[in-house]
């Protein structure tokens, strides 16, 4: 059992890192980013409908509380305007730099944290956060210098990992007691309303034929076989294990796009991602050791 659990966070790990070099390939046959979003969540809502319905787990979260219902909707948009942020940004940086960037998400949520729920963040996870801003700021200054980057894709996927973080923080308080295939068959839903609503305003309907295949792929392996297997998981094993396993995905999406594209990354790019990885590693370590102190100290 233990090993088909690790065989399933692996594959889990691999769909998610796909996401970067599909979206790359899509846009580079002609379709737009905010239409390559759009295919991506209306394909895998259609994919999730009939056991979301089967199950009643769909009209479950449609007779939730009103205020639960609209904390659903705001994550529905914030995942929208995340997808169009990061997957723009991937006409102007590498899939590497722009996946490392956005993965900053779990310091912006430690920051939204503080702000509107006044959770600071955590004196042992200080350090890691202190790092990873480093190496986004590193990525910054060496793309201002000429290397082979872009200042405006880095700050559209650090945008985007705000949305998501926005995403994150919104969807922890709709879902409490939401059954989940119910809450993200609405989420993905509501998000491809939103995509469909901003797209004349973020360069239109366009897509192409070759472009269906890298929006399938982004539907089926990414999302559901890389997000909501993820989510799955957390039934099974320990949100830290996951955490960790996520930050394999940039280190994935290099490799997929090398393999694809031949898509290279220069040196000193390359060591600020891992600049980032690894301060986000160190975070993530941070709050975990940070979260077994508070359990100790409430047993004691």
């Amino acid at each position: 059992m233990k090993k088909n659990k690790t065989l399933l966070v692996f594959l889990a790990v691999v769909g998610v890192s796909v996401s970067g070099p599909m979206v790359k390939w899509s846009l580079a046959c002609g379709a737009s980013p905010v239409m390559v979003a759009f295919g991506r969540m209306l394909l895998s809502a259609l994919l999730l409908l009939f056991p979301a319905i089967k199950s009643g787990e769909l009209v479950a979260v449609l007779r939730a509380p009103r205020r639960q219902l609209g904390l659903a909707c705001a994550a529905a948009l914030l995942l929208a305007l995340h997808y169009t942020a990061w997957m723009t940004s991937m006409s102007f940086s590498s899939t590497f730099v722009a996946t490392a960037l956005v993965c900053t998400q779990p310091l912006f949520v430690a920051a939204l944290s503080g702000i509107l729920l006044h959770e600071p963040i955590k004196r042992e996870a200080i350090p890691g956060a202190i790092v990873a801003i480093i190496g986004a700021a590193a990525i910054g200054l060496l793309s201002m210098g000429g290397e082979q980057g872009s200042l405006l894709g880095d700050a559209l996927a650090l945008v985007g990992a705000i949305f998501i973080a926005g995403h994150w923080l919104c969807g922890r308080a709709a879902r409490k007691n939401l059954p989940a295939i119910g809450y993200m068959t609405f989420v993905y839903c509501v998000t491809a309303l939103c995509l469909l609503v901003i797209s004349p305003f973020t360069g239109g309907f366009q897509v192409t034929l070759p472009s269906l295949g890298g929006i399938v792929v982004l539907a089926v392996v990414c999302t559901l076989g890389g997000h909501a297997l993820m989510t799955y998981l957390l039934g099974f094993v320990s949100a830290d294990v996951v955490s960790f396993a996520l930050l394999g995905e940039p280190i994935g999406a290099a490799v997929w796009a090398l393999l694809l594209f031949g898509e290279q990354v220069t040196l000193p790019l390359l060591i600020g991602g891992l600049t980032v990885i690894v301060g986000l590693a160190m975070y993530t370590w941070g709050e975990m050791q940070a979260a077994k102190k508070e359990a100790a100290a409430k047993q004691g």
